[in-house]
């Protein structure tokens, strides 16, 4: 999803995703030095008709979000430690919206 860096002042983000399962996950990681306490990745593969849970392994509860969203407006992503890292993962869920 990013282009692989050295970079202390960079974020980088890679997405696994298992379209015949409809899941999948995006891990990112905010480096030391970046200024930015977020950013948004557009992910790949989804079914744009589908709705899609998306849950912060560190936090409670989910977000629901078209695969359309997801694909055009990116995943919106928040890290407020310097260096931080997040694991995000989405599953498709029933309906079209």
């Amino acid at each position: 999803m990013t282009p692989y860096t050295t970079d202390d002042g960079a974020w980088m983000a890679w997405q696994f995703n298992r379209p015949h399962t409809g899941d999948g996950m995006v891990q990112a990681f905010r480096r030391r030095k970046s200024p930015f306490e977020a950013a948004r990745f557009k992910l790949r593969g989804l079914d744009e008709g589908a709705m899609y849970a998306v849950r912060n392994l560190d936090a409670a509860g989910e977000v629901r979000m078209s695969g359309r969203d997801l694909e055009e407006q990116g995943l919106p992503v928040a890290i407020k430690d310097q260096p931080g890292a997040v694991i995000l993962t989405y599953e498709k869920v029933n309906g079209a919206h």
